[in-house]
Order: structure tokens, then sequence, then C-alpha cells
């Protein structure tokens, strides 16, 4: 007899941010990311029932951010990557601090921290576990990030949870390839947008970018997110010849990165890059990066915190200097007010920027198109859409081959 497969999405199904979902079939409950949603403050997911198992994708806050919560209530065991559970710690203790410095509360401690951090059930990529009576799970590079997942379960249907993913290779990581499957929970970041440009392409114009202001006596400032994409952008510099400066917590998460050379698309680029930036320790180093420095790449990747305010308010009157956008910019975040407005918030006090400011869409994430194909090429019976502020964009040319479901916050669906 067939066991029926329900599931409900607690936030991040309709919005990207605070993800998380459970999903129920026979005696097993798993519980798929518990994120928080940036902002000042953040948001949170509702809350979840008690599980066996909670299935971590990837470290990135709107995924990982709230799994320490949950040792308030039990004790859990976190089935994902060592990788993804040692940089998921180190960005749980950086939400404390900022949520300090900002004056507002995160509802967990730096002892639910530590709980987290012990749950690890660790497993690598393409590793299979049986849980409970004919039950498996897969595990897929997911090609967004180092150490990053996609879940296959396999019990009377096939179920494939993508997380975040992306299909094309990139410095630090190779990209996903479709799995055949019944039932698809596929994200939709980018629904409704294609990368506009192949990647090589954006990579050439960014130098170009960086060559234009270097030339004329400035310094390109990249604000970078630390996990992933600033390690990125320091493997397309290594060759360039520039004076690089690397400042945040990117430093840390790529020693970290380095200690798991199988998740990387290659150690040892990576390694290089790194031996040819100047790392920055200190407010002195910072001094000697806006004295010597053709590009200096920091955190925080929207702006909100970290180094790059102390760069940008040194440099903000600076029309010959450019701050250069690489990521997606929540709505309400510093980064997005620059590029809309020409406008920063130092800590209260919103300021002009003369700096020329410009974007470079380098996404980890598939594009609209992408997305498309890759459900394709899985073969699913029914199409779940998450982890998207547009994705009623995916539904009519899903629809052309599979059924297509867009749940609610708070709805329970049975398949």
């Amino acid at each position: 007899m067939n066991n029926e497969i329900r599931f409900q999405f607690l936030g991040g199904v309709e919005e990207v941010g605070r993800l998380s979902m459970v999903l129920e079939t026979g005696d097993i409950r798993l519980l798929f990311e518990y994120g928080m949603k940036p902002g000042k403050p953040p948001s949170f997911p509702l809350r979840p029932p008690e599980v066996d198992m909670v299935l971590l994708t990837h470290a990135h806050l709107d995924h990982s951010g709230m799994i320490p919560w949950l040792f308030q209530k039990s004790d859990q065991e976190i089935l994902t990557t060592r990788l993804t559970s040692e940089i998921s710690n180190l960005l749980h203790k950086d939400s404390i601090k900022i949520a300090k410095s900002e004056g507002y509360a995160i509802p967990y401690s730096n002892d639910d921290i530590k709980e987290a951090k012990h749950a690890l059930k660790p497993i690598e990529q393409d590793q299979t576990r049986n849980i409970g009576d004919n039950f498996e799970i897969k595990t897929h590079s997911a090609g967004h990030i180092p150490g990053s997942l996609m879940f296959e379960l396999i019990c009377d249907k096939k179920i494939l949870f993508t997380g975040d993913f992306n299909v094309i290779d990139t410095h630090i990581v190779k990209g996903t390839n479709p799995i055949n499957c019944d039932i698809l929970f596929l994200e939709g970041t980018y629904a409704g947008r294609d990368h506009p440009k192949k990647r090589e392409e954006i990579e050439r114009e960014l130098i170009d970018k960086i060559d234009e202001v270097v030339t004329r006596g400035g310094i390109a400032v990249m604000p970078a997110f630390a996990v992933s994409r600033s390690q990125e952008l320091a493997m397309i510099l290594r060759k360039t010849g520039y004076n690089v400066w690397f400042d945040g917590m990117g430093k840390k998460v790529a020693k970290i990165f380095l200690k798991y050379p199988r998740y990387l698309r290659s150690s040892e680029n990576l390694r290089k890059a790194l031996n040819k930036i100047n790392m920055v320790h200190s407010d002195h180093g910072r001094k000697l990066a806006t004295q010597k420095a053709d590009v200096i790449l920091t955190s925080s990747g929207m702006m909100d915190g970290g180094p790059v305010l102390s760069y940008m308010n040194k440099l903000k009157d600076d029309k010959k200097s450019a701050v250069i956008l690489t990521g997606y910019q929540v709505p309400d975040s510093n980064a997005r007010l620059l590029f809309d407005k020409g406008m920063l918030d130092f800590y209260g006090v919103h300021e002009k920027i003369s700096c020329e400011v410009v974007y470079f869409d380098f996404s980890a994430h598939a594009g609209h198109s992408e997305l498309i194909d890759f459900a394709r090429k899985c073969g699913p019976e029914k199409v779940v859409l998450m982890h998207s502020d547009n994705r009623e964009t995916l539904v009519e040319p899903l629809k052309e081959f599979t059924d297509v479901i867009t749940p609610l916050t708070g709805e329970t669906v049975e398949l």
C-alpha cells in the first residue's frame, strides 16, 4: 500500500528567504532547511512540528539561519556536509554579533549554536543513507556553492529537493545536472529573469570596468558575499595583475574551503588566487588599502555592515573610484539604496555617494530558462515551486510538460 506524501512550507515558498519545509511520508517526518530572511530585524519561518531529521542543503542564512533555534525545543540530527556545518556555524555566530550591533534580537544563543554544531550527521555529495524502512536519501552536488547539496528521496516516489542550484560551471564549483524524479521541489529565485550574458562575457566586462577605474586613478570597491562570491571573484582576478586587497569574513571562509578541496572545482587555483592577494587584518591595513589598492574585495555583500562601510566613508566623494556590485541586492538593503538612489546609510545617516556604481550579474542560481530546462530534463509528474517572489512566470511554461503546484506558507498539501 502506498504511503501518502504531504508537505507544508513554513516559509520561503512565495518569497526568497527564510526557506523551510516539512515533508511527511509513512512514519518519517523531515525538515528541509530552516532559514531567516535578511532584514533589520530579519523575519523567521513558522515553528516546525517534531521531526525525525533536519536536511540542510547549504550554509547561506536564508536556508540555515534559524537552525540553532530548533535546539531550544529538542535535540535534532542535521544531515549535511561537514563544510556546510562549519560555514553555518560561522554565520550563526556572526548573526548574533550583527543583531547586537543593530539593536534587534535573534531568538537563539551561542549555546544553541554549539548544540547545532554537535548535531551534525555528516554526508558527502553522491552518498546514500537509509532512514527508516524502505526510505533512502541520496545526495547530489547543487553547483551553487562549495558543499551545497540537492536531496533525492526514494520511497514510493522519487522526490528531488533542489535547494539553491546552478547548472553552469563557475571558477569555484562545477554546475549540477538534472536528476530523474517523480516530484520536483524547484527553487525559483531567478524566475522571470534570465542571466543576460554568458559568464565568460561578464568576466571580460568586469575586467574592462576595473581597467577603466584604475586607469583614471580610482579604486574598484567590490562588496561581495563572504560565502563563495568573494572567493569566486578572487579567482577571476588571479591573473589580472591588479593590486587586490581582501577584507572581511570571506578570508575565513576561504581558509575553510581549502580544508575541503573535494568540494572545489580547483583548490589549487583558489590557493594561488589567495596567495596573490593582500589580506587586511586591521584598521591600519584598511588605511593602506585605500592608499595602495586597485581593487578592494570586502564584506558585506549587501553593504549593510562590515568593512565596506569603512572604505566607502573614505571614498564616498571620489568620482574616480567605483563600487562594483556582483550579486542580487534585496529590497531595503544598503546596496539596493546605493544602486537605486546613489546613497548609503552609514549607521543611520544617509549620505550621497559620488563614486560610480555598476552591477554585474555573477549569480550562483539557475536563470529562468535554465530552471525550465532543468525541470524538463528531470521528467517529473509534478513540480512544486518554492523560494521565489516571481514564481507565476514559471507556471505556464512548466505546465506544457508537468503538473505545477504553487503552495502558500502554512498550507498542507497532499501528493
